[in-house]
């Protein structure tokens, strides 16, 4: 009977509603604070809960029963937390300051500090935007090519498994590597998670509806007919606060939960929430059973309410829940235990997955209000303050204010990495905390405060501690399975803490993930899918990549050290200083090792067993130009090296600057025999080379030459950055570096004198035809293209304006003009522009017997051309502009018999002209701009021509039909010059003068009086590749 009795007694005590709730599995669910400020918490008045029926409604209805009342304790003794008042009892209200508990606040997301995060071999430099430029057809220039690449050696009927992995056969050229292989697929970036907010969803008894505590944040009832009427001495209002201020980019689902003042959820509550896409639950409310109930009836059947199993199976299914423990710690018979529901992945495994139970800690101790997490709860215990100031003036206190620090904390995580499952994000929470009183990170959980004190600054690193007692129960491996992201901060992909603990780690998945720390972790680690990048150590885990897992290795400092052994049936990448293995090395047959050849070193101290599979070699970056002669170089080192037979293939992401010869064991070691390809192979990769990108290859061969022998030079940084470019970035960077308009611009200046001249010869035949003095004026407007194979065109357009005047006597004519022309140049791809401004003038003089004639004439010119043009390099476009000054000099003469008839003549004619064009030195004053000291160019050339006249009265009719031909015009404009930064001389070439031009001429000549006379012209030309020059002119002539 006494027995009975005892056991009547516990239940009733059980029931009641304690500052964290009370009452047994049937019992409906308190809040740990009514919103009251600190006041006494063991005076626990609160009624007692039993649920009843309601068919009409899935919430519990709740009755009321008046509860036994416990001794009160004394007005001065302090306490934590109060439990709920009934709405019509009046409590007054005493705003007590107090200093709050400093808790860590979390860093900004922009402030989180980690080691710097292994960078996959797959995100190499981009190509830089807006340099690859349109080109045009040009032939192949024709380069003695002889194969110095070994044989590849393939294993009979050899196919990969990884279709994703195949290789093609290259041309066996010196311009070209061997096997080219795919370093690894493309990865096409579809999921957009990277800047996403979480939403926490906030279960409690109601909520004030706007504060600037808030901002827009809180959210209310989304998804139910409930209003919120609360204000900041809610309960609700105060948990939301305390989370609003430690995390500052989380959404706040608040759902007012209040029955009878008191927190009664449904499963409406969950579900309402669940469709607004919240994963994260607060709950500072609870059940707290009494010890000897616990002890009676056991967690199985404490958390055996339907709502139990709803939100367990939201927990398995992605969900994370975090709750108060409870207030009970000094209340007998209490406190040994978290709140009941804290305690549902007891009795339904998978809800450990996501599951947070909170205690509080004051200073360097669990909280004396605190319950204790408990033994059956301890592995997914933490513990954080529980003392915090909200809305400005009010101080809250207890287990229901340190859970929404926590919730906080989860939020910021799961922003953090967002590819992380709910399981994850807990073991993150979790495995970082401290341990109590210190700031050493975790070891183990215990019954009082769990794995120890929130530490978000450490969370926010990943996980500490691979560790089974954070698993569901039967599991091993701490698996992180999500498919690629293509994240601007690559810190959400990396995992910077130290990982202990016993479990293993499974990476499934496309996606990358980067472990930068010490770990020592003794299960495991096996690669199912994706890339798992190590930069720091992996001591006491082996280590097995399956068929589409691959290892990542790179550290540009010092080798990563794995200390067990690697089983290879995907990838192994090495690259940076390389990698060290404490224990074996086997690779399957169809597996592959990838090394950068020029950088990093695999050692495996035990036996290397290739199984006759191949060695993938790649650059990744080069931080020094290398040379034109030959490296060897070891790139595995073995205590036994068995089964290799110098099989390899070339990675499609190497550095086209970097021609691999062959790869070959010798004795335990593997060896790669390397050299820096030249200039015009890494342009072949990507098409057809230019005659312009032939020579300027040449060019930069020289000056990379140079580089490689003086690794202070200026222009270092340059060449390096162009060393380690994608071909197609290569090619532009060629093309900028042609400074081709400085040759091809001579052009404009040589064919604005030959115009003048010409049109002087024009304007002297006539004055003899005439036979009298003359003055005259004219202006001309013509437009011509400038071409060659293997060169950038131009389209140039512009005006010159000449004046001039002659004086006749018996058989002799002396005369004296003047021009001035203005053009513009637009050339084709990244060359540039040109604006040339030219003023010249001649005298001339003409001797005619009979129907002979002489012409000769004597000229100069100054010539002012503006250069803009951009250099394209792959670290940066320069935009360059200088102003090349030249004095030009002609020299023209012409013989020609006039054949007269009654109204007209006809009068064939030869000539020669000498041009010599003085170029005053420039220089462009930016890295590899151009240098160039005083240049000279001459031309010689030879005319044939007829020209006609008909008479009608006052009109004439004047047609000129010639030809030039420029005597040795190939590359006439060719000079020498220099890079800024560097010594080696190059030489800059460009579009040639033509060696062939036909002009022909149609005019029209109207005498308006004795001495005036008006005359147009229109000019066409062609030259051998089909190039045509126009010319429309307008002038008048004075005669005396």
């Amino acid at each position: 009977m006494k027995k009975v009795r005892r056991y009547s007694e516990a239940t009733l005590v059980s029931l009641l509603v304690t500052a964290c709730g009370g009452g047994d599995n049937s019992s409906n669910m308190t809040p740990i604070n009514s919103g009251s400020e600190k006041i006494d918490e063991t005076s626990i008045s609160s009624p007692i809960l039993v649920e009843s029926e309601n068919t009409k409604s899935d919430s519990i209805i709740s009755e009321l029963k008046d509860p036994s009342v416990p001794e009160a304790p004394k007005q001065d003794e302090t306490v934590s937390e109060v439990p709920v008042t009934p709405n019509d009892e009046k409590v007054e209200e005493t705003v007590t300051p107090s200093t709050e508990p400093t808790v860590p606040e979390a860093p900004k997301s922009d402030e989180t500090a980690s080691d710097t995060p292994v960078i996959s071999s797959e995100e190499k430099d981009e190509e830089p935007a807006d340099t690859t430029t349109k080109t045009t057809e040009s032939p192949n220039v024709d380069v003695s090519m002889t194969s110095i690449v070994s044989d590849h050696i393939l294993p009979p009927n050899y196919q990969p498994k990884d279709p994703s992995r195949l290789f093609d056969e290259a041309d066996k050229f010196a311009s070209r590597n061997g096997l080219i292989e795919k370093l690894r697929p493309q990865q096409q970036a579809t999921i957009s998670d990277e800047y996403s907010v979480q939403k926490i969803g906030v279960i409690d008894t109601d909520f004030v509806k706007d504060d600037k505590t808030f901002g827009n944040r809180l959210l209310l009832n989304q998804g139910l007919w409930r209003q919120a009427k609360g204000q900041k001495h809610d309960h609700g209002s105060q948990v939301a606060a305390v989370i609003a201020k430690y995390n500052s980019t989380s959404w706040i689902y608040g759902y007012t939960a209040e029955s009878s003042g008191m927190t009664s959820p449904s499963n409406l509550h969950f579900e309402a929430a669940q469709e607004q896409g919240i994963k994260i639950f607060n709950n500072s409310y609870g059940t707290a059973p009494s010890n000897e109930l616990v002890k009676y009836r056991g967690w199985t059947y404490l958390t055996s309410h339907l709502l139990h199993k709803q939100i367990a199976e939201m927990a398995e299914n992605g969900s994370i829940f975090v709750w108060a423990v409870g207030n009970e710690g000094q209340l007998k018979g209490y406190g040994a235990q978290a709140v009941t529901e804290a305690h549902i992945p007891v009795a339904y495994k998978q809800a450990k997955k996501g599951w947070i139970a909170v205690a509080s800690i004051t200073g360097q101790w669990k909280s004396p209000y605190s319950s204790r997490v408990g033994e059956d709860a301890k592995n997914w215990g933490i513990a954080t303050y529980g003392d915090h100031q909200v809305f400005g003036d009010r101080h809250v206190q207890g287990t229901s204010f340190a859970a929404p620090v926590v919730s906080a904390a989860v939020a910021k995580v799961w922003e953090k990495f967002p590819w992380m499952d709910n399981h994850l994000v807990t073991q993150t929470i979790l495995s970082t905390a401290d341990q109590l009183g210190t700031s050493n990170v975790t070891i183990g959980p215990n019954k009082d405060i769990g794995w120890g004190v929130l530490n978000l600054e450490r969370a926010l690193k990943g996980p500490a501690r691979f560790d089974k007692r954070l698993l569901v129960e039967g599991e091993e491996f701490v698996v992180a399975k999500f498919d690629h992201r293509n994240y601007a901060d690559q810190d959400r992909l990396t995992w910077s803490n130290n990982i202990a603990g016993d479990a293993g780690f499974k990476k499934q998945g496309t996606g990358s993930l980067y472990l930068t720390g010490y770990n020592t972790y003794t299960g495991d680690t096996v690669i199912d899918g994706g890339v798992l990048g190590l930069s720091g150590k992996l001591d006491n885990s082996n280590v097995t990549i399956n068929t589409s897992g691959t290892l990542l290795a790179k550290n540009n400092e010092k080798p990563v050290e794995i200390g067990q052994s690697v089983t290879n049936n995907g990838s192994l990448d090495v690259y940076g200083k390389g990698l060290s293995i404490g224990g074996n090395y086997t690779a399957d047959k169809d597996a592959r090792t990838v090394i950068d050849i020029h950088t990093a070193l695999l050692e495996i101290k035990g036996t290397a067993d290739m199984q006759n599979s191949r060695i993938l070699a790649d650059v990744e970056k080069i931080n020094d130009v290398p040379t034109q002669s030959e490296s060897l170089r070891t790139i595995l080192k073995a205590g036994n090296l068995v089964n290799y037979n110098n099989f390899y293939t070339v990675s499609d992401h190497i550095a086209p600057y970097i021609l691999v010869s062959k790869i070959e064991k010798q004795g335990n070691e593997i060896q790669a025999t390397y050299k820096r390809n030249q200039t015009a192979n890494v342009l072949r990769s990507v098409g057809t080379v230019s005659r312009s990108a032939e020579n300027t290859s040449t060019n930069l061969d020289k000056v990379l030459d140079e580089v490689a022998a003086n690794p202070t030079s200026s222009i270092k940084a340059d060449s390096v950055s162009i060393i380690n470019a994608k071909p197609m970035s290569v090619a532009s960077t060629v093309e900028s570096l042609s400074a081709e308009i400085y040759s091809s611009s001579q052009n404009m200046i040589v064919n604005e004198n030959r115009l003048f001249s010409q049109n002087i010869a024009e304007r002297a035949f006539r004055s003899f035809q005439d036979e009298k003095s003359d003055v005259y004026a004219v202006t001309n407007r013509q437009s011509y293209r400038i071409s060659q194979n293997g060169y950038a065109n131009a389209e140039i357009g512009g005006n010159q304006s000449y004046v001039g005047a002659d004086k006749q006597t018996d058989h002799l004519l002396l005369g004296i003009s003047a021009y001035h022309s203005r053009q513009k140049a637009d050339f084709e791809r990244s060359a540039g522009s040109a604006k040339l401004h030219q003023q010249g003038g001649a005298i001339y003089a003409g001797y005619q017997l009979d129907n002979n004639y002489l012409l000769a004439q004597l000229g100069m010119a100054n010539a002012k051309n503006k250069i803009k043009r951009s250099i394209l390099m792959p670290n940066e476009t320069r935009r360059v502009e200088t102003e090349v000054k030249s004095k030009l000099y002609h020299f023209y003469t012409e013989l020609g018999h006039r054949i007269k008839f009654e109204q007209g003549e006809i009068s064939p004619f030869i000539g020669y002209q000498f041009d010599s064009v003085y170029q005053k030195a420039f220089d462009e004053g930016k890295n590899f701009g151009i240098q160039a000291n005083r240049t000279q160019y001459n031309l010689n050339s030879y005319l044939l021509g007829l020209r006609a006249t008909m008479k009608w009265g006052d009109l004439s009719l004047n047609t000129t039909l010639s030809h030039r031909m420029t005597q040795k015009a190939e590359n006439a404009f060719g000079f020498n010059a220099r890079y800024i930064g560097a010594e080696s001389e190059i030489e800059l070439q460009g579009i040639s003068p033509a060696k062939y031009v036909t002009m022909a001429k149609l005019g029209l000549n109207y005498q308006i009086s004795e001495a005036l006379h008006l005359f147009g012209e229109y000019a066409i030309a062609r030259q051998k590749g089909g190039e045509k020059w126009q010319n429309v002119s307008v002038g008048m002539k004075y005669q005396f």
